[in-house]
């Protein structure tokens, strides 16, 4: 799996499915930029506006060659940094 070049999880504190991927990001070591959407309105409307959708934890992923991919669901972006911490 190639390393990507920045990843950012948005989210907001009392989401028990963010909670899950915070959880997963501390016990993997892996660097992610919080981006909380309840606190800062500008990442909810970019989270929206460039992902799709307003759902969270959704892990927006920077690739090395400039694309970014939106990861949704807890259980799959967990899976995905796993992989990525392996």
């Amino acid at each position: 799996m190639q390393k990507p070049k920045h990843l950012a999880l948005y989210n907001y504190y009392s989401c028990p499915f963010c909670m899950v991927v915070r959880d997963a990001i501390r016990q993997l070591g892996v660097d992610v930029e919080n981006r909380d959407t309840l606190k800062n309105p500008a990442h909810k409307a970019e989270l929206v506006e460039q992902g799709g959708r307003g759902t969270v934890p959704c892990l927006r992923i920077e690739h090395a060659d400039g694309e970014v991919e939106w990861m949704y669901e807890s259980a799959v972006i967990v899976d995905y940094l796993k992989r990525l911490a392996a």
